[in-house]
């Protein structure tokens, strides 16, 4: 299975270098996802707002891999509360695995 989650993030990678001319990291793909989660995007992000943007991304990638729920929130901004799901993988590929069904909910 490990290697049908790197094939198929291979894929992903593959999406972005096309649109982009560009191999990105997995930080910018995690980018990529905060910025289509967040409530407000503006033209230009300092850093922190860009960390907070990948880490947007991580938590919504997370949240289809059953280890984090978003609530109910009175502020625009997401907020995820940890679950009791517990893992021994690694979490890389977790996270990989998480981007790969972001992507492929998206193409649907």
């Amino acid at each position: 299975m490990e290697k049908s989650i790197e094939t198929e993030y291979k894929s992903v990678e593959f999406r972005f270098i096309r649109r982009f001319q560009k191999k990105p990291t997995m930080e910018a793909i995690l980018l990529m996802i905060g910025y289509q989660e967040s409530p407000e995007v503006k033209n230009s992000q300092n850093k922190e707002e860009k960390l907070d943007l990948i880490n947007l991304g991580v938590l919504t990638v997370l949240e289809r891999q059953g280890f984090f729920k978003k609530m109910p929130s009175e502020t625009s901004w997401p907020v995820f509360e940890p679950t009791d799901k517990k893992s021994d993988e690694d979490r890389e590929l977790i996270i990989k695995r998480g981007i790969v069904e972001y992507f492929s909910e998206m193409a649907d």
